[in-house]
């Protein structure tokens, strides 16, 4: 699990983007608020597909067993 460091990190950086497009203010305040929210959205994105990507390895393993079984006897094993 990511380090609960980060994750507030990431959360204050969101919520400042937040705050800063959300008061008025000049169009750097605009950028820069943009930027942290996409930053957010950027590190948000990651960590789900950190979370999702190991959970497909033990398919893999099985689907490259299969595919061994196939080339030996010639025929896709049973489920």
């Amino acid at each position: 699990m990511p380090d609960r460091r980060w994750i507030a990190t990431v959360a204050v950086a969101g919520l400042a983007g937040f705050v800063l497009l959300a008061v008025p203010g000049s169009a750097t305040q605009q950028i820069i608020g943009t930027i942290l929210l996409a930053g957010m959205l950027v590190a948000v994105i990651g960590v789900i597909l950190l979370r999702l990507g190991p959970e497909s390895e033990p398919e893999r393993a099985r689907e490259d067993q299969a595919r061994q079984e196939f080339d030996r006897t010639g025929e896709w094993p049973a489920e």
